[in-house]
């Protein structure tokens, strides 16, 4: 497991330390939980821009398809 240091603005910290005591869980494991949530978003907006962009590219074939 990898470890890193990581400086936050004390408002965030503060934040974090409220979510995960109300969620019964260490600001570590609550920090964990949020940069998953945030590569799980990025990755799911990739994925909806090259759909956008395949079904921008391919709109005759998919009109033609769907009659």
């Amino acid at each position: 497991m990898a470890e890193t240091r990581l400086c936050l603005p004390d408002e965030i910290y503060e934040q974090i330390k409220q979510i995960a005591g109300g969620d019964a869980q260490s600001v570590n494991s609550a920090m964990v939980v949020a940069i998953e949530e945030y590569i799980a978003r990025r990755r799911r907006e990739r994925y909806e821009a090259m759909g956008r962009k395949i079904a921008q590219r391919d709109r005759e074939l998919l009109d033609r398809l769907a009659r």
